[in-house]
């Protein structure tokens, strides 16, 4: 089988970088570099063969690292493929979700972009040279994701990033092709806020992946928007016996209570919340233990700060993982999920548990709510505060009975509600609108 993966560069002469990964029979992959002219690369991107009687789907991602909303990029794939879309990844030749996509076979092009981007200053507020600076960026980015629409042959553009979002307007103006924009995340009031209001404004269609998500923009743009939930495959992500050395890596007693927190260890993710509330626990519920899975906060600083609180108040009974792909056995292994974010839209990490059949304990964030019912399918603290936090996760801890209904009833949700089928079909209807509404404008 034979992958091409095209990455392209901006030069004065229109220089573009071409990769071709060839993945032999025995495993083994080898990857040169071809450099040629707009021309050339056009006639080379038909090594990446269209599937008979599939529309072209351009995906941009500008994310550093493969999280939620990049994940669920390499979970929806196959499904859109057997629905009738082919999918070109434009991303960072370098990140995770890049190379997580070309490990899959899928083509993938070279989207070049600054590495760090703001328009606040280093004290938080919006300053104007980095706004002007971000403009003249977005600008460039969009032409450059328009070319790649032309020389992918791309039948619409799918923004999956935040940066992304204005940026893949401009080149949907530009390449007279539609786009949708993917909203993973709450909209904050604030410029940041508006300006992604008016990128939904000037978009095709935008999914939010709830309804909080929707209802959080300006009202012109949430009408704009269609809700398609998060998904998961409720047969990879299904109850089983707990595996013992996975149960002995998050407690120093096999006996004790475990806490599950799946979650970067970013500010907004309420990390040191759920250590607080581990801590705050009564006495009959003293041995509990904290397991920590996720990748490290971008602020160095602030998984410091997690380690230490976690050190000084949990001692032993606090485990920091890191980032892990055994997720399925790490929710099989734990007794409670629990998940303080105050910045969301609808977790992974949520649906996941309750598909394995594991209760969650959650703070009302964004889009929580409409799929963890409190005492049906989860149970819900008072927002932000630790103290009700802590009473719920007793609760959970030391009744076996409720454990076991929010156990039945969250899973059974799930495959009513939550699965990645239903997602595609809506995505795939959403998608085919579009092509067939307005191949060109």
């Amino acid at each position: 089988m034979t992958t091409a993966t095209i990455g392209a560069a901006t030069t004065r002469k229109r220089v573009i970088a071409v990769w071709v990964s060839s993945r032999t029979r025995t495993g083994v992959r080898a990857t040169s570099v071809v450099r040629d002219t707009a021309t050339e690369i056009d006639r080379r991107s038909k090594l990446v063969t269209r599937m008979n009687g599939s529309h072209r789907v351009l995906i941009i991602e500008e994310g550093a690292g493969l999280w939620g909303a990049q994940r669920y990029l390499l979970r929806l794939a196959p499904l859109l493929e057997a629905r009738g879309f082919q999918q070109i990844l434009a991303a960072p030749y370098e990140c995770a979700t890049a190379q997580a996509w070309r490990e899959t076979g899928r083509p993938q092009v070279n989207l070049e972009i600054p590495s760090e981007r703001s328009i606040r200053g280093d004290d938080g507020t919006i300053s104007v040279k980095l706004s002007l600076r971000e403009a003249v960026r977005t600008l460039g980015a969009g032409r450059r994701i328009a070319s790649l629409v032309r020389i992918t042959g791309a039948d619409v553009i799918h923004a999956n990033s935040h940066w992304s979002h204005g940026e893949a307007v401009i080149a949907s103006q530009l390449a007279r092709r539609p786009v949708v924009l993917h909203l993973h995340e709450e909209n904050e009031p604030d410029m940041v806020g508006r300006l992604r209001g008016l990128a939904v404004l000037g978009a095709d269609a935008s999914i939010a992946v709830s309804e909080a998500v929707a209802r959080s923009l300006p009202s012109r743009a949430t009408r704009r928007t269609v809700v398609i939930r998060n998904g998961i495959d409720p047969v990879a992500m299904s109850p089983g016996a707990r595996d013992p050395a996975v149960r002995s890596e998050m407690a120093f007693s096999v006996d004790s209570p475990v806490v599950l927190a799946l979650s970067r260890l970013d500010p907004r993710k309420g990390v040191d919340h759920v250590i607080r509330a581990v801590a705050g626990l009564p006495q009959d519920l003293a041995d509990t233990c904290l397991a920590i899975a996720g990748a490290p906060s971008l602020d160095p600083e602030n998984g410091a700060r997690l380690q230490s609180l976690g050190s000084k108040l949990l001692g032993e009974r606090v485990r920091f993982l890191g980032p892990r792909s055994d997720v399925r056995e790490l929710l099989r292994a734990a007794d409670t999920l629990v998940l303080a974010s105050t910045l969301e839209g609808l977790p992974l990490s949520v649906l996941e548990a309750q598909a394995c059949g594991l209760p969650v304990v959650a703070y009302p964030t964004a889009g929580i709510p409409e799929v963890v019912i409190h005492e049906e399918t989860g149970l819900l603290a008072a927002p932000s505060s630790v103290v009700d936090l802590t009473g719920q996760l007793a609760r959970v801890l030391r009744d076996a009975s409720l454990r076991n209904h929010l156990s039945v009833q969250g899973r059974e949700r799930v495959l009513r509600e939550s699965t990645l089928d239903r997602q595609a079909d809506l995505q795939a209807k959403l998608l085919r609108s579009l092509v067939g509404g307005r191949g060109s404008r």
